[in-house]
C-alpha cells in the first residue's frame, strides 16, 4: 500500500487512502480502531479515512446479496457484500463527491464491491473512472484451503464456484495488477482478454536509510530471522532447528530469532523452544539495529503464500540472504539466479549455504544488491506501474 501511495504522489496525484474492513465486527465500537489508526497513518497518503461496518446495511446486505447471487453466493461473495456495507464517513464523503476523482486502485479483490458503490455516489452519470485492482494471491484458492465455510450456506464451496465469483469480480475492472509472478502467470492464463501487470513489492526508501544509519547493537548477529506470527513461519523454525541446526550447531554462530513468531514456537513447539528460547527475543521496537548488526538474514520456509517481504526487505538491504524455494516464491526465479542468488531446500545445502555466505560476505551482498536494484528498486516498480496507469487511463 505505501508503494502504491507513494507511486500516485509522485505522478502528481492527491492520494485519499480508504481503509474498509472485510469483516462484520468491524464496527464504529471496535476496540482496536486506534491501533490500526496509529499503523495506517505512516502510510503518507494526503487524507487517509476510515470506513467502519455499517451495522444495518450489513444486516440487509446479507439477505439481498443471497438473492442477487441466485441463491449460489459463495464465502468470497460474503466477503465481498461485509465490506460493501462499510460506510464513508460524511467529511470523507463531501471531499471526494467535490474532487474530480480520475482513478481508483483498490488494493484488494474483497473491497471492489465497495469501490463501486463508492464510484456510484460520488461520480457524476456519464462520467467514466477507471478502476485497476491489485491481486494479492488466488483468494478462491485460499479460501478452500482453509476450508472457509459459506456463511449462508454453512458448508465449503467447491472450487470451481469460488473461482467463479473471482473471476466474475475481476472482470470488472481495466486493469489487474499483480505482486507476485505466481499471480501474474495464474490470473493471466484464467483471464488472457484482460490487461495485466506485474508490480513486485519495494521496500521504503527510508527504512533502508534508517537502517544504514543505525547503530548496531552491542553484539554482532551471524543469523537474523525476522518472523511474526504465523504458520508458515513457526514450520520454518521446526525445520531449520531439526534439520538444519544440527549441521551448523559446532560453529558457533549468534542466532536471533525476532518477531511475535516465539508465541507460536513456544506454543506449538514446546521442545524446541525450551531448547533454543534464548534466541527468541520476541517482538522489539526497532528492527533497524538488528538488522545493521545481521551478517546474514536467512529463511528457512517450507510454506507460505504470496511473495515473502522478509526476503525483500534483506536483499533491500544488502544482506547476505540464505533461503529456500519458498522463501523466493511469487519472484521471477530466472532474474535471481543471474544476479547470483540460489533456493536451497535440503539440510544440507542450507546448511552450507549459510557457510559460504558468513565466509564470503562481500560477494553474498553483492548479489543481494544486484537482484533488488534490479527487480524490485523503485525505478522498477514504477516502470510497471506506469504501465497499468497508461492502460487504465486510455480513451
Amino acid at each position: 500500500m505505501q508503494n502504491q501511495i507513494e507511486y500516485y504522489r509522485a505522478r502528481g496525484y492527491f492520494t485519499i487512502f480508504i481503509c474498509v474492513p472485510v469483516h462484520c465486527s468491524y464496527t464504529e465500537t471496535y476496540p482496536d480502531w486506534d491501533d490500526i489508526k496509529a499503523g495506517m497513518m505512516e502510510l503518507d497518503a494526503d487524507r487517509i479515512f476510515f470506513a467502519p461496518i455499517d451495522d444495518r446495511r450489513f444486516v440487509l446486505g446479507k439477505y439481498t446479496g443471497w438473492v442477487r447471487h441466485l441463491f449460489r453466493g459463495t464465502a468470497l461473495d460474503w466477503i465481498v457484500l461485509t465490506a460493501t456495507s462499510a460506510k464513508l464517513p460524511d467529511d470523507a464523503f463531501r471531499l471526494i463527491r467535490e474532487s474530480h476523482v480520475a482513478l481508483i486502485d483498490v488494493n484488494h479483490v474483497f473491497t471492489l464491491g465497495f469501490a463501486q458503490r463508492l464510484l456510484r455516489r460520488v461520480v457524476r452519470a456519464g462520467r467514466r473512472v477507471p478502476i485497476i485492482l491489485e491481486t494479492h494471491d488466488v483468494q478462491s484458492h485460499l479460501l478452500e484451503e482453509r476450508h472457509e465455510l459459506n456463511p449462508w450456506t454453512h458448508r465449503a464451496d467447491k472450487s470451481g464456484q469460488l473461482l467463479n465469483s473471482e473471476f466474475s469480480l475481476l472482470r470488472r475492472t481495466r486493469v489487474l495488477v499483480h505482486c507476485s509472478v505466481d499471480d501474474f502467470n495464474f490470473f493471466k492464463l484464467q483471464l488472457p482478454h484482460k490487461p495485466h501487470v506485474l508490480a513486485l513489492p519495494s521496500i521504503d526508501e527510508k527504512f533502508i536509510s534508517k537502517v544504514d544509519a543505525a547503530c548496531s547493537t552491542s553484539d554482532q548477529i551471524d543469523l537474523l530471522f525476522v518472523g511474526q506470527s504465523t504458520d508458515p513461519n513457526c514450520t520454518a523454525m521446526k525445520w531449520f532447528f531439526e534439520k538444519v541446526w544440527p549441521l551448523i550447531a559446532d560453529r558457533g554462530y549468534h542466532v536471533k530469532i525476532v518477531g511475535q513468531v516465539d508465541m507460536l514456537v513456544r506454543r506449538d513447539l514446546p521442545e524446541i523452544y525450551r531448547t533454543f528460547r534464548s534466541l527468541f527475543v520476541g517482538p522489539i521496537p526497532e528492527l533497524a539495529p538488528s538488522y545493521r548488526a545481521a551478517r546474514c538474514v536467512f529463511a528457512p520456509m517450507v510454506s507460505g503464500t504470496g511473495v515473502s517481504i522478509k526476503t525483500v526487505e534483506a536483499l533491500a538491504l544488502g544482506k547476505p540472504f540464505v533461503g529456500t524455494s519458498k522463501a523466493f516464491r511469487g519472484m521471477p526465479m530466472d532474474r535471481l539466479e543471474k544476479a547470483g542468488l540460489r533456493a536451497h531446500d535440503t539440510p544440507q545445502e542450507f546448511a552450507d549455504a549459510i557457510v559460504d555466505a558468513l565466509s564470503r560476505e562481500q560477494v553474498a551482498s553483492a548479489a543481494s544488491r544486484a537482484a533488488y536494484f534490479g527487480i524490485f528498486s523503485k525505478q522498477s516498480v514504477f516502470a510497471s506501474r506506469d504501465e497499468a496507469l497508461k492502460i487504465a487511463t486510455a480513451k
